[in-house]
């Protein structure tokens, strides 16, 4: 199984972020702040997370969902995760 590209995660969140929080994809950008930027709380970043999950079959910790604060972040953290589960080398 092949694990999506940074690009293909970014798509997805994009698409996510979009649908369930109603953000216009052109604020969905790397460097965007989940909350300051985007205006997620607490409860959207926990739905966030749900979708990943459903989507990806991972389940992220407590810690990993704290340390996430950038579009971006949430691609590297899923990505690494991904190529770590499937014993693809980065």
């Amino acid at each position: 199984m092949r694990a999506p590209t940074p690009e293909e995660l970014l798509d997805f969140l994009r698409r996510v972020i979009g649908k369930e929080f109603e953000v216009p994809a052109g604020e969905i950008r790397p460097a965007a702040l989940l909350v300051e930027d985007l205006g997620l709380d607490s409860v959207d970043a926990m739905v966030l997370a749900l979708r990943v999950e459903e989507e990806t079959g991972l389940e992220l910790t407590d810690d990993e969902l704290k340390s996430l604060d950038t579009v971006a972040s949430v691609v590297a953290l899923v990505h690494q995760r991904l190529q770590g589960r499937s014993g693809v080398a980065s």
